[in-house]
């Protein structure tokens, strides 16, 4: 392998890793705030914890619905 293509290499490799690790963030972020809407509607409705587990699974199957689209590119 010559420097030129190991330098190719090893720059396709780090953007690989930030684009999952923005992935990853923007899971996150995405549950946290539905989970965090949940939770406020809570406190509103005295109906705990049933709309923080709505929330997050709203969030968490949205989310995941999202990743399988992108995958299907």
């Amino acid at each position: 392998m010559s420097d030129m293509d190991e330098k190719k290499h090893d720059t396709d490799t780090g953007r690989s890793g930030l684009r999952w690790m923005g992935a990853g963030l923007e899971f996150c972020g995405v549950i946290a705030i539905f989970t965090f809407f949940g939770y406020k509607l809570d406190a509103h409705f005295h109906t705990s914890p049933w709309l923080l587990l709505t929330g997050f699974f709203i969030g968490f199957i949205g989310m995941v619905y999202l990743f399988y689209k992108e995958s299907k590119k």
